[in-house]
């Protein structure tokens, strides 16, 4: 029974190394296809949302028939603003919620799977798809719509969450309690390369913390309650910022133990 049970172990662990062997002769065959059929969703996903917006500017269009120039001008004009808005939602609304089936997710502190793997597969069609959404997404942040689209990709929000970036690359890899402001342009990862290798880890940013403008933040990261990462700052993979505490600097280390500000009231 034990040879059995070390014959069936030995041949186990051989599969998996001729699955490995075969995943990465032909990756770049698949990343080809994938490529090319990635290409073909676009058309879908940028394509789909336009019908409703072109109804609603067919619809709202209809009623400039009759009127004076000026008056069908503005009709006109208000119209395509509508339909664009329209286009803006159904956009997010329909890339969020691919990010959200297809997303990677990580059971414990980390996932790592060779570079050239199916989870790397599924990882870079989200972050595509989250890169199609930056033209539009730039124009509803800070805002509920953002904080939705977010959520719908898979991070995790709390109450009263500013969001003032597009940089938010892996955003089922977010975990955003109540409070926290994250700035413009911040770059905010869950990911990582290295050694041949994709790592994913979950980012967390307690109660009340603040992520300065253009900071980046690589995974596995958790920053304390209270705390602060400055303008500009890199918090390196795996860091702890304790609670309260002011982090800048590349890479960022502690600059003050306190973040607490003076009350501007008397």
């Amino acid at each position: 029974m034990k040879k059995m049970l070390e014959s069936y172990k030995q041949e186990k662990q051989n599969r998996i190394i001729l699955e490995g062997v075969f995943t990465v002769k032909n990756f770049a065959l698949v990343q080809a296809i994938g490529t090319f059929l990635l290409l073909l969703y676009m058309i879908i996903l940028w394509g789909l949302p336009l019908v409703p917006a072109l109804a609603t500017f067919d619809y709202l269009n209809c009623f400039a028939d009759g009127q004076s120039q000026i008056i069908t001008y503005l009709i006109t004009a208000f119209s395509a603003v509508i339909a664009f808005l329209v286009y803006v939602h159904g956009l997010l609304l329909f890339s969020g919620a691919t990010q959200r089936i297809l997303r990677v997710r990580v059971e414990g502190e980390r996932r790592i799977e060779p570079l050239q793997s199916w989870m790397t597969v599924r990882w870079a069609v989200c972050g595509q798809l989250h890169r199609a959404t930056w033209p539009v997404l730039t124009h509803v942040i800070p805002s509920p719509i953002a904080n939705f689209y977010y959520k719908l990709a898979g991070a995790k929000i709390g109450k009263k969450v500013q969001i003032n970036t597009v940089g938010i690359n892996d955003p089922g890899m977010m975990i955003i309690e109540d409070n926290v402001v994250i700035g413009g342009a911040a770059v905010i990862n869950g990911h990582i390369v290295e050694k041949g290798q994709l790592i994913l880890s979950p980012i967390t940013f307690k109660k009340g913390s603040l992520i300065g403008s253009r900071a980046t933040i690589q995974p596995g990261v958790v920053v304390g309650e209270g705390a602060v990462i400055a303008t500009n700052a890199l918090v390196a993979k795996w860091k702890i910022v304790p609670d309260g505490e002011v982090w800048g600097g590349l890479p960022a280390k502690c600059i003050r133990k306190n973040s607490d500000r003076p009350s501007l009231v008397e």
